[in-house]
């Protein structure tokens, strides 16, 4: 199969992070594939678009197929590009989208167009299971840009609540880039002796997690979420909010549920010009599974050995080229049975085993 893999920007982001995973995962599983320049017969190649579709901009060239790889972290369609947003996504002839949560928006717009699943991966060479001194202190990671859909303030502030400051513990917090929120959390807790503030890109996020223990997610949304599973490959147990995309690959035998709360806040809080609400999650519970996990490390140690198999087994960015293939070549058959079978069957998902799933 030819590909011609498109992205709209290639500014460092998770955008492009997303694109060179999938990009070798398709050349290393005999994908011809193209990237800055389409092929010079198109006729036999499939366009993909990956990104945030309302500034993508389809070839004129005849493509065999176009198909969109896409993700919503949010119920609705951000306002300002929402007519752009649904009219690419109505000129491709398949929607792949890295989880069920993430297709919601989509499912609920006038989009006429067959949506398919396949969950995004880890590299199990570039995060390989690390063996850590246990015995030492206990590191509780937040990564990921510092902000309010990702729960950022919560971290702290469960954190100085669950432990004194003579605990043989701590707390890291980086972000790629100083958003408002880590400004703003660094000037109320950077003065906490067991807890450090990282502020910029990292050559390696696996030093990063080498350094730690357990990895904290007190996620409003996510569209995937690379960096849970990441920490879940070199064997971090994870403290994961019950809500949204992680609910599809987390499992509490891989760490431990914060629970969510009964209260909710507007999702135009983190993305402008966007309707609907999140729920938030249970501080009190973050607090109650920090503390859970600093007085059992053992188990910390075993759950976290059973998420780095899980990761590795069922996780890789192989399984998700190959799933996207697959979903390509059925799309191409129903196509040529006359193109109705794809709506027929818009229902049917892949879930992170493989496994066809009915969608929720």
């Amino acid at each position: 199969m030819k590909i011609w893999l498109r992205l709209h920007g290639f500014e460092l982001c998770s955008w492009t992070v997303v694109w060179d995973y999938l990009g070798a995962a398709f050349a290393d599983i005999g994908v011809e594939l193209y990237t800055y320049t389409p092929p010079d017969d198109p006729t036999d190649c499939i366009e993909l678009w990956w990104g945030d579709p309302q500034y993508w901009h389809w070839s004129d060239l005849q493509f065999k197929a176009r198909v969109s790889l896409a993700l919503s972290e949010a119920h609705s369609i951000f306002a300002r590009g929402r007519d752009k947003t649904i009219a690419n996504l109505n000129n491709s002839d398949l929607i792949i989208c890295p989880s069920e949560a993430a297709t919601t928006a989509f499912r609920e717009a006038p989009i006429d167009v067959p949506i398919r699943v396949s969950p995004f991966g880890v590299d199990p060479v570039e995060f390989p299971y690390i063996e850590r001194d246990w015995t030492d202190t206990l590191t509780f990671l937040h990564a990921g840009v510092t902000q309010f859909r990702k729960g950022s303030w919560l971290v702290p502030e469960a954190f100085i609540n669950a432990f004194r400051p003579d605990d043989n513990v701590r707390l890291v917090m980086v972000s790629p880039r100083t958003t408002p929120m880590y400004t703003r959390l660094v000037n109320e807790y950077g003065s906490q002796p067991n807890i450090e503030f990282r502020s910029g890109r990292s050559d390696s996020m696996l030093q990063t997690y080498e350094e730690s223990h357990i990895y904290v997610s007190p996620h409003l949304s996510e569209g995937f979420g690379l960096c849970p599973l990441e920490a879940m490959s070199t064997g971090m147990a994870c403290l994961m909010a019950r809500c949204s995309a992680p609910t599809e690959y987390f499992r509490k035998d891989r760490g431990w549920w914060i629970e969510m709360s009964e209260d909710y806040s507007p999702v135009s809080k983190c993305l402008p010009d966007t309707n609907g609400f999140w729920r938030l999650p249970d501080l009190e519970s973050l607090i109650a599974v920090m503390g859970r996990a600093y007085m059992n490390r053992q188990e910390c140690e075993l759950r976290g050995q059973v998420a780095s198999a899980y990761a590795h087994n069922e996780m890789s960015w192989e399984l998700t080229a190959r799933t996207i293939i697959k979903h390509i070549k059925e799309m191409l058959y129903e196509k040529s049975l006359g193109g109705n079978v794809g709506i027929q069957r818009r229902e049917v998902v892949t879930g992170p085993s493989g496994k066809y799933i009915p969608a929720c």
